[in-house]
């Protein structure tokens, strides 16, 4: 059975909890973190297989079929093949290529915090792939005799835990009345109402955007504004990249969920795209609260709107945030590198070339600085021809 993936709203948001570590807990931490390193890996290997053993399968079914009413055909079907079709469910979730340059590339998963303590534990790790694509799952943790497991995960791109999301997935895949009655907020839907709601799933279903719009532009105020509906239509204009219909569900999915953090790493994305930096740069402050912790990435890309918004001085204290948050991320150094080159401070931007040099291998000579339209303007620059010269002594 094909299970189509377009996600709904998830209010939950997952924190690390700060807590005193013993000896013990280090023990275990040291050693969940290197079984849990070994899955990454694998992941960066493209391997699933490392990935797939530590989840536990049977309990994550049951999750999924408690998250929603759901048709006993589907619960079967999906039960007896959930092994086969992890893997492209997992996959599935990520954001899609918006162009061809940007399909067919690697994604790569970063540990970017990790907390495990009396058996339990919890795992940030930000997913990065070409076109400066990235996407965050926040998993929950446990250990079995000393083996690591994966309970679960909160996909911060799609805002939802992936038992709630396939829940949601398998109501599309065979909406029945009582399966629809269970996703809608509206008190006592008539059979109506569960209809048309039922031939809005099945257009998402079968990949029908045509039918999907027909059925969505009839809906009554009542439905349209049904929080599984103002979400369900969020993700399936972004999916198809319709401009003009995604605008209106940015709308709708701001109106609904005013403030909610859950959804605001799509939203900041969303807004770069639309050139709408002040608006990005509060989603992506939201989204940092959600995922409990400074990110180097959310702060670059904090930097480089306050930085198209003219404001430098805000635009280098958030580059120079990403580069403490994130030493080690190359994307923080090229930042502070361009704000610095585009507020004029031609001394800073050698600082911030030093690093990229010294830590990632880049050789800025002015050959190469002349393929890029903004760091060009460094070459006819004293600062820089003084710093060239000197590490070309050495």
């Amino acid at each position: 059975m094909a299970v189509n993936r377009v996600l709904a709203f998830a209010a939950a948001a997952l924190l690390l909890a700060a807590a005193p570590q013993t000896a013990t807990a280090q023990s275990s931490d040291v050693e969940m973190r290197e079984q849990f390193e070994a899955v990454i890996d694998g992941l960066n290997a493209n391997t699933f297989d490392q990935f797939q053993r530590v989840v536990n399968e049977t309990a994550l079914i049951n999750k999924i079929f408690g998250t929603q009413v759901i048709d006993t055909d589907a619960r079967e079907q999906f039960a007896a093949g959930f092994s086969g079709t992890l893997q492209e469910l997992f996959i599935s979730s990520f954001p899609r290529a918006r162009t061809q340059a940007e399909s067919g590339g690697e994604i790569i998963g970063t540990i970017i915090a990790f907390q495990f303590e009396d058996g339990q534990g919890r795992a940030i790790v930000r997913y990065a792939g070409t076109g400066y694509r990235f996407s965050y799952h926040s998993y929950e943790l446990m250990s079995s005799r000393n083996k690591l497991v994966i309970v679960d995960w909160f996909d911060y791109y799609n805002a939802n835990w992936f038992s709630e999301d396939v829940g949601y997935s398998l109501v599309r895949a065979m909406p029945a009345k009582a399966s629809v009655r269970g996703i809608m907020k509206t008190p006592n839907p008539t059979d109506g109402q569960l209809f048309q709601v039922g031939e809005l799933l099945k257009a998402v279903r079968d990949q029908n955007p045509q039918r999907y719009f027909q059925i969505y532009d009839g809906l009554e105020d009542v439905l349209r504004n049904e929080p599984h509906i103002v979400v369900l239509n969020y993700q399936y204009c972004r999916a198809l990249g319709d401009s003009a219909r995604l605008d209106q569900a940015v709308q709708s999915l701001v109106a609904t969920f005013p403030g909610e953090a859950s959804h605001s790493l799509g939203l900041s994305a969303y807004y770069i795209r639309r050139n709408l930096f002040d608006e990005a740069i509060v989603e992506l402050d939201r989204f940092e609260s959600a995922l409990g912790m400074k990110d180097g990435v959310s702060e670059a890309f904090k930097a480089t709107s306050a930085m198209a918004l003219g404001d430098f001085e805000r635009a280098e204290a958030f580059a120079m945030s990403a580069t403490q948050v994130e030493p080690g991320l190359e994307l923080s150094w090229w930042t502070l590198l361009r704000v610095r080159t585009a507020a004029q401070d031609y001394a800073g931007a050698t600082e911030a070339m030093t690093q990229l040099e010294d830590r990632f291998g880049h050789l800025l000579i002015p050959q190469t600085l002349r393929r890029d339209r903004f760091l060009k303007a460094l070459i006819d620059q004293q600062e820089y021809k003084d710093w060239r010269a000197e590490r070309d002594q050495t």
